[in-house]
């Protein structure tokens, strides 16, 4: 069911599938979906793509999971505008001219460098901005998982819920990881690998993954533990 893992995909524009899906309840949206197609039809050859991921807990509220933050974390650049609308969540990816960036981020300086044909994440905290490159997907016939440890775990691994068949091991705290996977309907256990023995900590909604669409697992954590957050191309938890 699962298949090898991949690595930082190479770039096929007809190809190209960027957005995230929230599919707890087992489908995609129809407005998700018509986002994605006008992101690949507007985006002229050689652009850029880029998203934010706001990692700014807000210390007040212990539940961070069903916190919804009136700091809204917003960014504007050349026009496009990025929002998220809480801890551990995502805004949709935009398309930008390659080239070099400089922002002023949630009080913070940035620079950087986009590259073309290339897809990032902006990654917000209370201390720092910073650019990770992220992932296209370059098989239309088989879905993207990509899960990125923002816990506050040294390293944790990730299994199908039923089966406990291992889908990444060992992913260390504030890395990212992903594989291709075929089109098929699952739920992820979280394993923290940093006991004695293997112990299941959080896991995921049911998810139908779709041929040629990257879906992106968030593992964050507040205090009551750690949980898991799936973003779609809007943003949406």
């Amino acid at each position: 069911m699962l298949n090898k893992r991949h690595q930082k995909p190479g770039f096929t524009p007809l190809m190209l599938k960027l957005v995230l899906c929230f599919l707890s309840t087992g489908f995609i949206s129809a407005n998700s979906l018509a986002n994605e197609t006008a992101l690949y039809d507007l985006a002229p050859k050689g652009s850029a793509f880029l998203r934010l991921i706001d990692l700014r807990k807000d210390y007040s509220f212990p539940n961070q999971r069903d916190y919804q933050s009136n700091d809204k974390l917003t960014v504007k650049i050349k026009g496009k505008r990025l929002s998220t609308e809480a801890y551990c969540s995502a805004s949709e990816f935009v398309y930008l001219p390659p080239g070099d960036y400089r922002k002023q981020i949630n009080g913070m300086d940035w620079k950087g460098r986009l590259q073309p044909e290339q897809a990032y994440s902006l990654v917000v905290d209370h201390q720092s901005v910073r650019l990770i490159e992220d992932y296209l997907v370059a098989d239309p016939h088989r879905a993207l998982l990509a899960v990125h440890n923002y816990s506050n775990l040294p390293l944790l691994s990730l299994q199908t819920a039923k089966s406990a068949q291992a889908v990444f091991t060992n992913i260390p705290q504030s890395k990212t990881i992903a594989r291709v996977i075929n089109p098929v309907k699952s739920a992820f256990a979280v394993i923290d690998n940093g006991k004695s023995r293997a112990v299941r900590i959080a896991t995921t909604n049911a998810t139908i993954f779709q041929p040629g669409v990257l879906s992106s697992l968030f593992i964050c954590a507040d205090q009551a533990g750690v949980f898991t957050r799936w973003a779609d191309g809007m943003g949406a938890q």
